[in-house]
């Protein structure tokens, strides 16, 4: 797939290894200048290179606080057995815990609008009788929310949509935003404003557009993929499964938001042929490694490069998630992939 890279769609030439210019593609390795990187920061290095030394927040912060979201360490038991933490969210029974809206909701219709700053491509269906499902998708460095739309296969849409689901693709701003940029270097994504955005959408979209709260996943490629790793841990209250697409966690320590929910997860990844500034396969197994034996954990290496995941692993990869909702209990797949799955994907134990 060529858009959702480190490097975005826009820009420059490739250069193997290179640097390319100003919004640029990045090449097998190479890097974003975008704008240039300062020097002495943490700074990037090419084809094997990696994200040099106090790039990061502390790893072992485990996590933030945004209106609303986060269960409170004095909560108490709602009504239907959950628990809601201080200024906490709606609780539904054993599920997820969506925080509340704060100010006022989007209207969700197909097309674009600004969304608190970023301009938001969405897919909606018309609300029905049943419940429909929440993706979050994220695009990659240099990207936009329509690029990142195509990571999605028709099929996939098709299905959202037809159940009263919507699809939510924001574009980066460019501007420094509140918390960390889940990259560190390239600006992209940041864990405290993107995931006040997250929780706006998932609070509103709950309320008015009967979004089922058990429901609302996630997916992204390359820095799109880390923001993905990152937010399926740091709203685990709410997230109930994930597929990131060449990303994964740059670095580990991040802890779950909810303890006692960690999303199952299917990493899509190219392998040693993965490398944009770091290696995802790398990124993938270090969420993994979060995650595996807490939760039902796949790795599908399909040595197809840099967000190459063909559109049957997206397929394969929304039938887990869809299989994998919030109140799913013991996972389904304990015995094994269903048939059709690739057959590169693997449980990870």
């Amino acid at each position: 797939m060529a858009t959702g890279g480190f490097g975005g769609a826009t820009g420059g030439a490739t250069s193997n290894g290179g640097i390319v210019g100003s919004g640029g593609i990045v090449g097998n390795g190479g890097i974003v200048n975008a704008g240039g990187l300062p020097p002495n920061t943490g700074g990037v290095v090419g084809n094997t290179g990696g994200i040099g030394a106090g790039g990061g927040p502390d790893p072992g912060s485990g996590g933030f606080s945004a209106s609303g979201g986060v269960p409170g360490s004095g909560a108490t038991p709602g009504s239907g057995g959950d628990v809601v933490g201080t200024g906490g969210g709606v609780g539904t029974g054993s599920g997820a815990k969506v925080p509340e809206p704060s100010g006022e909701c989007p209207s969700f219709k197909s097309g674009t609008q600004t969304i608190m700053g970023l301009s938001t491509v969405i897919q909606a269906g018309n609300p029905g009788a049943a419940k429909g499902p929440l993706l979050f998708v994220w695009h990659g460095t240099g990207g936009n929310g329509a690029q990142g739309m195509l990571q999605i296969p028709n099929s996939v849409k098709q299905d959202i949509t037809s159940k009263g689901g919507i699809i939510i693709a924001a574009s980066d701003n460019g501007q420094v935003r509140e918390g960390a940029d889940v990259t560190f270097v390239l600006g992209v994504w940041y864990d405290v404003a993107d995931l006040k955005f997250s929780d706006q959408i998932a609070a509103c979209a709950v309320k008015n557009n009967n979004i089922d709260p058990n429901q609302i996943y996630t997916t992204g490629c390359s820095a799109g993929g880390l923001m993905t790793g990152t937010m399926m841990l740091k709203r685990s209250s709410y997230i109930a499964a994930a597929a990131p697409n060449s990303g994964g966690l740059a670095v580990g320590g991040v802890a779950p938001q909810d303890p006692n929910h960690v999303p199952p997860v299917l990493c899509m990844h190219g392998g040693s042929t993965d490398n944009v500034v770091i290696n995802f396969g790398d990124a993938s197994a270090t969420l993994e490694t979060i995650t595996k034996g807490k939760s039902m954990t796949v790795d599908c290496n399909h040595n197809s490069g840099h967000c190459g995941a063909p559109a049957a692993l997206y397929e394969s990869a929304w039938t887990f998630m869809k299989a994998h909702p919030f109140n799913v209990g013991e996972s389904p797949y304990k015995g094994g992939l269903p048939a059709g799955f690739p057959q590169y994907c693997k449980i990870v134990q």
